[in-house]
């Protein structure tokens, strides 16, 4: 699916994001990304 390959990539950045700002693994923002990707899909 194109939506969970996007819902993939768009976590990667978020990671990254997280790991520029020395946080570990936002788990409030992954939810908020599965909610949404389950909302659309």
């Amino acid at each position: 699916f194109d939506l969970y390959e996007q819902c993939g990539k768009f976590l990667e950045e978020v990671q990254h994001i997280a790991k520029e700002k020395g946080e570990k693994c936002p788990t409030k923002v992954t939810n908020e990304v599965f909610r949404h990707a389950k909302l659309t899909g």
